[in-house]
């Protein structure tokens, strides 16, 4: 009974964490915002504790349900993260290619109807929170100025709205080009 707890607690956790947290303008997220894109022992920290939270999973997953074959792909994706460097290129990747986030995030609804497949489509939807949160290349470029990052403080809510910006998701003819001098055109 305490195992089936946990494994319910395990998939709520992605939906609290995006709904609660994300696009959040709290003090805490600012910080952690400034983190992420201040260096590479942050991301390695960061995908540490996904790894951990995933192997936890796994390891309650795996005490429920002895010789369960569905746990295999989920814990080749575990054995692929335990490299530093593929984890963050992926994470980069989802978070800086918004069709490709898209189409993981499809395919992870699609995985969670296959009953065998529940391990992996609980992973897949932890990678995806992960790269919700991690910051995209455009972010790390813009925020690498040495003047923009000397005091971080005082730009945590422009880091938050450029954390988030959505300009992807908008038609061409609507997405901002960051051309303050025609802002009479959107009114």
């Amino acid at each position: 009974m305490l195992l089936n707890i946990l494994q319910i607690i395990f998939c709520a956790i992605p939906l609290v964490i995006s709904l609660a947290l994300y696009k959040s303008r709290c003090r805490f997220m600012a910080k952690f915002h400034v983190a992420m894109t201040r260096g590479v022992k942050v991301h390695k920290f960061y995908v540490q504790v996904l790894l951990i939270l995933l192997l936890l999973f796994h390891y309650i997953y795996a005490s429920g349900h002895i010789s369960e074959w569905g746990i295999l792909p989920s814990t080749a994706i575990c054995a692929a993260m335990f490299s530093f460097k593929l984890a963050d290129k992926c994470l980069f990747w989802l978070r800086s290619a918004p069709r490709a986030f898209a189409m993981f995030a499809l395919a992870t609804l699609v995985i969670a109807f296959i009953p065998h497949l529940y391990t992996t489509a609980i992973t897949a939807s932890y990678i995806l929170l992960a790269a919700l949160f991690y910051p995209s290349v455009r972010v790390m470029t813009e925020w690498s100025d040495g003047d923009k990052m000397a005091e971080p403080g005082q730009y945590p809510q422009k880091l938050s709205e450029s954390y988030h910006a959505d300009h992807h998701a908008k038609l061409p003819y609507e997405a901002d080009n960051g051309d303050k001098s025609n802002i009479s055109a959107l009114q």
